[in-house]
């Protein structure tokens, strides 16, 4: 049986859905209103569709440089937003984030673990080179051959093989049912196609993407330029896109103001409210609340590996106050996911270890014998995020009240990152997550078959088959009931104490910026469809 998820199509109708995509995206955002998300935007009101002007460069303000460009091995969120102009994949999110063709035209699924996908012909990759199936399954051997480091290989640890059925077909063949598997193609860097033959793509990328790599310099700017090769047809509109690092939100919103760049993001919501009422002539659009900010615990050795310390560590630990201090309560206290995903939760009241009771911390403290309470050495965060530093600091604070003692560690995101990956750290480590196109992806982080779970020491086959369970489960609801299930067992055990959720990023730019659409992905894929009407 053949169930088709959107139709195959040949080259005409491929073209003839971009011309309606496009004019979708020129109603949406004409005169700089945004309309695809009602009700979370301020801008403008709706003007009639105006024509797309080509040319000009485009300049973003970025608050941290790339931390490598090779959309297979990349692990930092500063990275997505240029492989996500760099690179294109089989499937992406459309403004509405829901999944449509890219580099395929369409998918046949015979049986419920077996994709066909029909490729886009005359493709070009930046080099040149004609993208083909064999791209494709380049792309996919290099995830899941071990001695790659892909954080992506367990989440495409369903594949069981990719082959070439023809140049312009590929097949996917899986070894369970993937609720996830869709969303993670349609996601970049998750989903991005890599050339045959193309080694040290981390500092020279080279994709299928509307833009192509230009220059870099370190702390200063990273440039773009159009790519003439694209095959979506007068797409891009810009000719360059140039992004502008700054260290600082004071600098980033100046820039902003005085016009130095045309578009940037926040990261504190307070600061966001203030800056896009500081014009009329501001666009804003405030994200998804899908950043959650975690603790992870190395639990190798002691004193970590026992579970009376975790859960002492959890219940000494006011989330809400750390909610309403750091962020003026523009989020909620977060379970492992999100509300917004399958099995997110809507209020963590029932979640065992979330009440802020100190004098049971004690309690448990004493009976895994610290009677005098116990210093856990370094807690490892972000410096460049003052809001998980701020974060820290409360936690800090809370935790010598029942007892139990932490040396705060601010470290460089590049270092920090590699620690986390490697397992390489003493006791606590945060590192905040972004955007994730489905639970699992989170849930890779803590099982015992991942990098990163083996670097904190997880060992729980139940919850090892918890998850495999839940991302095989195609129905919604039943998938939700065991997603909340996981969550539940992670807090039982206190694997991870997680704080809170919100907003990763609050997105403003002038209104001469025209056609651009944020993502709940925190990425900027729509400067593909951007403008400047000056």
């Amino acid at each position: 049986m053949t169930t088709p998820s959107f139709p195959m199509t040949d080259e005409t109708d491929a073209a003839v859905q971009g011309l309606q995509r496009r004019s979708l995206l020129q109603l949406l955002t004409a005169g700089g209103a945004a309309l695809a998300a009602p009700g979370l935007w301020s801008g403008l009101a709706l003007a009639q569709v105006q024509t797309p002007v080509a040319g000009g460069t485009l300049t973003i303000g970025a608050d941290a440089d790339p931390i490598g460009l090779d959309p297979v091995t990349v692990n930092a969120f500063s990275s997505y937003d240029f492989t996500s102009l760099l690179y294109s994949g089989l499937l992406r999110w459309n403004a509405e984030m829901k999944i449509e063709p890219d580099l395929a035209t369409g998918y046949e699924q015979p049986d419920p673990k077996t994709y066909v996908f029909k490729l886009r012909q005359g493709v070009k990759f930046h080099n040149g080179k004609d993208f083909s199936a064999a791209d494709v399954k380049n792309t996919f051997d290099r995830i899941m051959n071990p001695a790659t480091g892909s954080r992506l290989r367990p989440l495409y640890s369903s594949i069981e093989s990719v082959t070439v059925v023809d140049p312009f077909t590929v097949k996917f063949q899986l070894n369970a049912t993937d609720a996830a598997f869709l969303s993670n193609l349609a996601s970049n860097p998750n989903g991005a196609i890599v050339p045959v033959g193309v080694e040290n793509l981390a500092t020279q990328p080279i994709g299928t993407g509307p833009f192509a790599f230009e220059a870099y310099q370190p702390n200063q700017q990273f440039s773009l330029t159009r790519f003439d090769g694209y095959y979506e047809k007068g797409e891009p509109y810009l000719a360059k896109v140039i992004f502008k690092f700054y260290k600082d939100q004071a600098t980033l919103t100046s820039a902003l103001r005085s016009r130095a760049i045309d578009m940037t993001w926040v990261k504190d919501p307070k600061v966001a409210t203030a800056i896009s009422r500081a014009s009329r002539n501001f666009v804003s659009a405030p994200g998804q609340t899908s950043r959650t900010f975690p603790i992870w615990l190395n639990m190798k050795a002691k004193p970590l590996n026992d579970v009376k310390v975790r859960r002492a560590l959890s219940l000494a630990t006011d989330r809400k106050a750390c909610l309403d201090t750091v962020l003026g309560g523009s989020g909620k206290i977060g379970a492992m996911i999100p509300e917004s995903q399958v099995g997110g939760y809507d209020g963590v009241s029932e979640l065992p270890y979330y009440k802020h009771d100190p004098a049971a911390a004690k309690a448990l403290l004493a009976e895994a014998g610290y009677p005098g309470g116990i210093d856990l050495g370094d807690y490892i965060i972000v410096a460049a995020n003052p809001l998980d530093v701020a974060c820290a600091q409360i936690l800090q604070q809370q935790w010598q009240a029942a007892g139990i003692t932490v040396k705060l560690v601010p470290m460089e995101t590049a270092p920090l990152l590699a620690k986390w990956a490697s397992g390489d750290w003493p006791t606590l480590l945060s590192v905040a997550l972004s955007w994730t196109p489905d639970p699992d992806g989170v849930f890779q982080y803590i099982t015992s078959t991942s990098g990163y779970g083996k670097g904190m020491g997880s060992n729980d086959p139940e919850l090892d088959k918890m998850i495999l369970e839940a991302r095989a489960e195609l129905d919604i609801s039943k998938r939700a009931a065991k997603n909340q299930a996981i969550q539940k067992r992670i807090a039982e055990n206190a694997y991870v104490i997680q704080i809170y959720q919100y907003p990763l990023r609050w997105e403003i730019w002038w209104n001469y910026v025209q056609g651009y659409v944020p993502l709940a992905a925190n990425i900027r894929s729509f400067v593909r469809t951007t403008w400047l009407k000056k």
